[in-house]
């Protein structure tokens, strides 16, 4: 169900982004092409607002001089007024680059008068624009000579702006038959014109090819994902926060199913050692309490009573040792101690049982005496717990060697045997709580998995290190290290 959800939540988010990104682009789509019609207008008018105040301006100047003042009127004779003869010499020349010239000065006042012509619905200004333009094609005035780089870049970056389009562009005015270039921006690239946004600069003119107007934007697709990065943002945020509560909610069922599985194997586990040692007591009671014992019978069942009970009291030590280790941690008791013979008095104690089913135990010390501070009580049960699971785990007669060497500032010892040997895998388990190696389904190696995991845990208080090399079917070697010389341990 978790599954389904994120898949689902998933598809919602992309669903959600790809809407936005098509929405952003198609409302830049539009922004931009009425920013780009809007330029085309605002250059042709304001081309005639500087015209016409050029030439009132002229006029004004004429009237100061003495000279008599003639109010241009819009009419069908209007191009009488743009007679080259009627021009002022010092504002239109058309063998110049451009139609007109304006010192920096005039420029507000210009756009002071084009504002107010567009704004006066009574203002002849739109038909005056139709017959200037009329009257450069008649006279076939370059459209290079009309405008410059700069002014369209001007105006252009002015218009965009005002429609909320904040984004670098290129542009160019070519001729649509040849594509030559007449008017280009600094770095307009010819072969992106594919890209380009196409518009007529003179859509009335049918007669000739027109000039065409091209606006690049190379940072568009990234503008239109700015316009969204809030909206992704968050998209992301929550699919991650589901992702991480998913992966949390998805760990925490497999850690409890896996917390399930060993507390049912532990309990199975421990229903299964206490049954049988309970089971012999039962029967060894029965025994003695029969009229017809004898006195050997009744001690040879006191014995076996003894060894029972003996071998419960080990298994709630072990159980209760790992609950103290929960609740309080490990105390150190340190104490200095020659370590080979620590290792060959805890071995010995072993060797019966080895030899019990047939094998050999060995022990190979290093020359002389290692001196190192531990905590012989706890370090005797490591020892032992590997002694232990060597002789468990071992086909037939056991063959187990000890050996202790030491190497830098760190002590060694080794308990190798030539039992089943363990998986990558188990190795890999070998010292998790509970874990115990599969034997196939027989129960004939007795514990709850919990002594190597109490060995690592004396071992990591001491500093040091318990690992396993082991091949399955050859055997298994345990190895721990520690340091010759203890600092900061937790002790009393």
């Amino acid at each position: 169900m978790l599954s389904v959800s994120m898949v689902v939540l998933t598809a919602l988010q992309v669903s959600h982004i790809t809407s936005s990104y098509k929405k952003s682009a198609e409302i830049i789509e539009r922004a931009i092409n009425e920013a780009i019609n809007q330029t085309i207008i605002t250059l042709q008018k304001q081309e005639v607002a500087i015209f016409v105040y050029d030439k009132f301006k002229a006029q004004n100047n004429a009237t100061k001089n003495g000279l008599p003042q003639t109010k241009p009127t819009v009419n069908s004779t209007m191009t009488s007024y743009f007679d080259e003869e009627n021009i002022p010499n010092n504002t239109v020349n058309f063998s110049d680059k451009h139609s007109y010239s304006i010192k920096d000065e005039d420029v507000d006042a210009v756009e002071a008068y084009y504002l107010g012509q567009l704004s006066d619905p009574s203002s002849h200004f739109n038909k005056l624009a139709i017959q200037l333009e009329a009257e450069f094609t008649s006279r076939q005035i370059p459209i290079e000579k009309r405008f410059d780089a700069e002014t369209i870049e001007r105006v252009m970056r002015r218009t965009l702006t005002s429609f909320g389009i904040d984004m670098d562009f290129e542009f160019a005015i070519v001729n649509d038959e040849n594509m030559e270039i007449k008017i280009a921006s600094k770095n307009f690239d010819i072969s992106r014109l594919d890209l380009c946004y196409k518009y007529n600069m003179t859509p009335g003119n049918v007669t000739e090819n027109p000039n065409m107007f091209l606006v690049d934007f190379p940072e568009k697709k990234s503008a239109i994902f700015a316009s969204i990065y809030s909206q992704v943002l968050l998209s992301l945020l929550v699919s991650i926060l589901f992702i991480v509560t998913f992966g949390i909610a998805i760990f925490s069922i497999l850690r409890q199913k896996k917390l399930d599985t060993v507390k049912t194997d532990f309990v199975n586990n421990m229903t299964h050692e206490f049954k049988t040692p309970i089971a012999t007591i039962k029967l060894a009671a029965t025994a003695i309490k029969s009229p017809q014992a004898s006195k050997e019978t009744i001690s040879g069942m006191a014995e076996v009573i003894l060894q029972e009970t003996s071998r419960m009291t080990q298994h709630v030590e072990q159980v209760l040792q790992i609950a103290t280790l929960d609740r309080n941690g490990l105390k150190l008791n340190l104490t200095d101690e020659d370590a080979n013979a620590f290792v060959r008095d805890v071995a010995s104690n072993m060797e019966l049982q080895v030899t019990q089913k047939g094998g050999h135990l060995t022990v190979d010390t290093c020359d002389g005496e290692v001196h190192i501070q531990m905590d012989s009580v706890l370090m005797t049960t490591v020892v032992m717990n590997l002694l232990d699971n060597a002789i468990k785990y071992s086909k037939d007669a056991p063959e187990i060697h000890v050996t202790t060497y030491t190497k830098g500032d760190r002590f060694f010892f080794a308990v190798k045997d030539n039992g089943i040997g363990m998986s990558k895998d188990a190795q890999a388990k070998v010292f998790d709580r509970f874990y115990r190696a599969s034997t196939g389904n027989t129960h004939n190696v007795k514990g709850f998995g919990l002594g190597l995991n109490y060995a690592k845990e004396i071992v990591l208080a001491h500093h040091g290190i318990i690992t396993v090399n082991s091949t399955v079917g050859k055997g298994s070697t345990f190895t721990v290290s520690l340091p010759l010389t203890l600092k900061d341990i937790n002790y009393e």
